[in-house]
C-alpha cells in the first residue's frame, strides 16, 4: 500500500483525508492529544483495518470523534445529562460514554477542539474513529515524522500536523453508571458542579 503523506497546512487536505474515509479508507492524523487513527466509525470493514494495523484484537470498541452533538443524536442515545456535559466541556478534552440506539452497546465520543480533526468529523458529516496512532502497548504519537516512520505503507494517507505539544488523553465519563472511567484534564469535580445546576 503506498501511503499518501500531507501536510496538515495543505489546503486540498481536508477534501483528500474526507475522500479517502469516505471509500473505507484509514488514514492517521493529528488531534488535540496525539496523532490518531482515523476512518469511517460506520464502516465495519475499514474499522477492522484499524485493529489489523494497530495489531490489536477487535473486542475494544473503538472512540469517536463527531461534528456535533446532533449528529451523534442519530447512532446514541443523548439524554440531558450527555447535553449539559457536552454543552459545558465540548469541544475539548471530555470523552462521554453513551448507549447506541439502534443496538445493543455503548460508544465513547468527543467534540475535538483541534481545528483539523473538528473540521474534518464536520467534512464527513459523521463520527469519525479516535484510536491513538500507535502499535498496541505502546505510547502515543506525538510527532508526525514518527507517524510516517510507523505506519508509512500500512495506511491510505498520513496528514502531518509536525510536533503536536504533548497533553494528557480526554477524561472518559460513563453518562449511565455516572462514573469517571479515566482521569484527564477535566476533573470529576468539574462534571459535578455542572450536574448539581440541574
Amino acid at each position: 500500500m503506498k501511503t499518501d503523506i500531507i501536510s496538515v497546512n495543505d489546503k486540498t487536505a481536508l477534501s483528500k483525508i474526507a475522500a479517502i474515509i469516505r471509500k473505507g479508507g484509514i488514514v492517521v492524523y493529528p488531534t488535540e492529544t496525539s496523532y490518531g487513527i482515523g476512518a469511517d466509525w460506520t464502516n465495519p470493514h475499514a474499522v477492522r483495518k484499524i485493529f489489523r494495523v494497530k495489531g490489536r484484537s477487535g473486542e475494544k470498541r473503538l472512540p469517536v470523534i463527531a461534528p456535533s452533538l446532533a449528529v451523534m443524536e442519530k447512532y446514541a442515545m443523548i439524554n440531558e445529562e450527555t447535553k449539559e456535559l457536552a454543552e459545558a466541556f465540548m469541544p475539548g478534552p471530555l470523552t462521554l460514554v453513551v448507549p447506541l440506539r439502534n443496538r445493543k452497546g455503548t460508544v465513547a465520543f468527543r467534540i475535538s477542539s483541534h481545528r483539523f480533526a473538528h473540521e474534518l468529523a464536520k467534512k464527513i458529516n459523521g463520527p469519525i474513529t479516535a484510536t491513538s496512532a500507535n502499535r498496541a502497548g505502546e505510547p502515543s504519537i506525538y510527532d508526525g515524522r514518527e507517524a510516517i516512520y510507523l505506519f508509512a505503507d500500512m495506511v491510505d494517507a498520513i496528514v502531518d500536523g509536525g510536533r503536536l505539544r504533548k497533553r494528557s488523553a480526554s477524561t472518559i465519563y460513563d453518562t449511565m453508571k455516572h462514573f469517571v472511567l479515566r482521569k484527564g484534564p477535566i476533573t470529576g469535580k468539574a462534571i459535578a458542579r455542572i450536574l448539581e445546576k440541574r
